[in-house]
């Protein structure tokens, strides 16, 4: 008999399913996908999606602590961009999925 192993350690996982959390989030997905290519401001993020400026400081202030955003101050602006563009990828392959569930 073969004997099956998880492909990961434990420790993984639990990275993993903390990134999922944070990912969960669909104004989090919003603004990783607004500033995947280019670095923006607060308000601007605000404007695009919709969304108080409050509630956006609180998603990018998530997004920073866990070290998936950096940003720069330009005088008064703090401007925010995504650190690697591979973190959205997830978010394209839920697309891919979506759209092969709704061919079914």
């Amino acid at each position: 008999m073969t004997k099956i192993k998880s492909p990961f350690d434990k420790e993984t996982y639990q990275k993993n399913a903390k990134i999922y959390k944070i990912l969960a989030n669909p104004k989090r997905l919003e603004i990783l996908n607004i500033i995947k290519k280019q670095e923006a401001g607060v308000d601007d993020i605000a404007k695009i999606i919709g969304a108080k400026k409050a509630n956006i400081s609180q998603h990018l202030k998530v997004l920073k602590d866990y070290g998936l955003v950096k940003f720069r101050r330009v005088g008064k602006n703090i401007l925010y961009k995504i650190i690697n563009p591979v973190i959205v990828a997830p978010c394209q392959i839920m697309s891919k999925i979506h759209k092969h569930l709704r061919k079914s």
